[in-house]
């Protein structure tokens, strides 16, 4: 009886993944009658101490940059009738499909099967791509590894078994911007000398073709594309049509878009290329008719693209059969690809003013999935202002009940609902309760600040902290001379919700402060009211024993600015400067964003200091009325002299007296 499996894999020096690779292949070793080959290529001894917890079949082998040379290593000794390879930065996520095909006997009825390389495009894990290799055979005496890199099993035979298994493959991350992966300057050397070797195999071609683009070096993959092209066989029409698709995007990337389009066009009318490159070609031709403005072209192969990729979801065989590499659906059918094509289409329609079409497009976005929209909400609202009222019109009569839709619905009925009574009550209500997303919830409190509406709804079901982000937002874009109308709504709001009031009055005076250069009475005063706003906020969330000394130092650094303001204020009404200098400059310390209001309140103490203002009350205000009037009676008679010495004595008295200033001038343009 035979072993029904044999897994190999190369372990190289990355031992911060082996692991998990090995551990990943445990459910296939205790359900199927197996073994495991490590074919150690490394020199990291751990890898080896890794290994041996798993197997005992560990094959030291020198790296001589072939690949294949390696896996035949393993090949070589296995002893199953099937034989599956994997790399040591992968792991599957679920073996339960392949161990059924082994267990029922299902392999016996196939000579090579294929699994998914799931390839993330970000460390989170949001992004990938998928792609069929076909790493699974059935051993015969001619089956081997052949290309130096890139390697794969030949000869293939069919019948083939695609499974939905998948590895997981975090491998092509490693590259950093400006820096080469590693891989790359690996991998080049070993194609060049390869193609001098086999200069008519076209598959280094288009391996070469991938590895400059991955260095961004768009003359040399085109170059290969160019060359790949001119040798391809007629019964390579997976490889051509990769190269097809590759020097189009090529040209188009390096904004070559003029050759871009005859190579398409040409493509189209003489190869006849397979329906998976044909959508590629259309993307491309999309991205460039949007470049030149050119909307009735645009918007012919739109409708194209979406005829042809709807008859290929119809038929989802034609996704495996046609896929090589990077061209696959995900090419194609990603929201990272997809979205753009169908959002210029709908600018295209709207831009030549074609209802019809803008709506088909706009339908075929998915609207109940705002994770996947909501990057393109700010873009939308772009348009609605160069295309209105069109724009709102389609929004309002799309079906589904997605928050965007739902808030497009209540501007359009308080549009075309002007001159009664509130229209929009029922709908803004619905919109408060049901909206989450953040870019639509501020959209909702700039809409009820502006009109004075109620926004308990909302208010009653998001944190402080998501508040303080939107209405920080919403104060940052809005003009200083609009400040009124929002200092008016958070008088309103604090009656009912306090915090998010005092946050929005807290955030208005820290830009009357900033921006608005008031003049020293009004600057103090909204210094004193700024402080009071924090400090209240603070006071409401903190149990009091917080605002003891020995507490202090925990409370938020705008928390303790505001205890010092208030603070620096009390001793500059106690005339206590020099406490009053020592508290302002603590401040810097802590809040450093402050320098700007703490240098303006430190120049008018100075100026308080180098002029000091009589002590005022009413006898003097009343001797200072009457010494003016004299004063003006002296310059009307040409008494110069005496208004003069009148003037010399009051100007100490009242530094800050505009009127008294003016006298000034007018005593010294008659003199002079």
């Amino acid at each position: 009886m035979k072993l029904p499996l044999t897994i190999s894999l190369l372990a190289s020096n990355r031992i911060a993944t082996l692991e998990r690779c090995l551990d990943s292949l445990t459910p296939l070793l205790r359900q199927v009658p197996a073994e495991l080959i490590v074919v150690f290529t490394g020199t990291d001894e751990r890898i080896r101490q890794v290994a041996e917890r798993y197997t005992d079949q560990i094959i030291p082998f020198t790296w001589c940059n072939d690949f294949s040379a390696a896996r035949n290593i393993g090949l070589k000794q296995a002893k199953g009738e099937w034989f599956l390879y994997l790399d040591d930065d992968e792991w599957f996520d679920d073996v339960t499909e392949i161990c059924e095909f082994f267990r029922s006997g299902e392999y016996r009825q196939y000579q090579f099967a294929g699994y998914i390389q799931r390839n993330y495009l970000n460390w989170e894990g949001s992004r990938y791509a998928d792609t069929i290799v076909y790493r699974m055979a059935q051993k015969t005496p001619q089956l081997h590894f052949e290309n130096p890199i890139h390697e794969e099993l030949s000869p293939c035979f069919s019948p083939c078994k695609d499974f939905q298994s998948y590895v997981h493959h975090y491998g092509y991350l490693g590259k950093t911007v400006g820096k080469t992966d590693g891989k790359a300057s690996r991998n080049i050397p070993l194609l060049l000398e390869d193609i001098e070797r086999r200069p008519d195999y076209t598959k280094n071609y288009v391996q070469l073709a991938q590895e400059y683009i991955s260095e961004e070096k768009w003359d040399a993959a085109e170059e290969m594309c160019r060359k790949g092209r001119s040798i391809c066989r007629e019964n390579e029409r997976f490889l051509k049509g990769w190269l097809q698709m590759t020097l189009v995007e090529i040209l188009y990337k390096k904004k070559e878009y003029e050759q871009a389009e005859k190579e398409a066009l040409r493509i189209f009318e003489k190869e006849k290329p397979m329906e998976l490159v044909r959508l590629v070609l259309f993307e491309l031709m999309i991205g460039i008719y949007e470049e030149r403005k050119d909307y009735g072209k645009l918007l012919e192969y739109g409708i194209q693209f979406e005829s042809l990729a709807a008859y290929m979801e119809r038929h989802p065989d034609l996704w495996l059969k046609q896929q090589l590499g990077t061209m696959c659906r995900d090419k194609v059918m990603q929201p990272e690809y997809l979205y753009p094509v169908r959002l210029n289409c709908v600018k295209a329609s709207l831009e030549l003013e074609n209802l019809k079409e803008a709506r088909y497009f706009l339908e075929l976005l998915p609207w109940e999935d705002e994770t996947l929209l909501q990057g393109y909400y700010p873009l939308l609202e772009q348009w609605k202002e160069a295309y209105a009222p069109h724009l709102l019109q389609l929004f309002a009569g799309l079906s589904g009940g997605c928050s965007y839709l739902l808030f497009q619905r209540l501007l359009y009925e308080e549009q075309n609902n002007s001159g009664k009574s509130d229209p929009d009550h029922f709908l803004f209500q619905r919109c408060l309760r049901e909206i989450d997303q953040p870019y639509l919830q501020k959209k909702l409190i700039e809409k009820a600040l502006r009109e004075k509406k109620d926004l308990s709804a909302l208010l009653e079901r998001i944190d402080l902290d998501s508040w303080q982000k939107c209405i920080a937002s919403i104060v940052n874009e809005t003009a200083y001379e609009e400040d009124s109308h929002l200092w008016e709504a958070g008088e309103l709001l604090s009656k009912e919700h306090p915090l998010q009031g005092l946050w929005l009055k807290k955030l208005l005076l820290e830009r009357r402060l900033a921006k608005g250069f008031p003049m020293k009475k009004a600057f103090l005063e909204n210094l004193e009211k700024y402080a009071l706003c924090i400090h209240s906020f603070y006071k409401s969330q903190y149990q009091s024993s917080m605002f003891e000394e020995s507490f202090c130092h925990l409370l938020p650094a705008d928390c303790r600015m505001s205890l010092a303001v208030l603070e620096a204020l009390d001793s500059w009404k106690q005339g206590n400067p020099s406490e009053t200098v020592r508290l302002f400059r603590q401040i810097l310390s802590f809040c450093p964003q402050m320098a700007g209001v703490i240098r303006e309140a430190l120049r008018l103490l100075k100026n308080e200091l180098d002029h000091p203002a009589p002590a005022a009350g009413p006898e003097f205000e009343q001797l200072a009325f009457q010494m003016k009037a004299a004063l003006k009676t002296m310059i009307q008679n040409g008494q110069y002299q005496e208004a003069m010495s009148v003037l010399s004595q009051l100007l100490p008295l009242l530094p800050d007296d505009m009127e008294l200033l003016k006298l000034q001038q007018q005593l010294l343009a008659d003199i002079y």
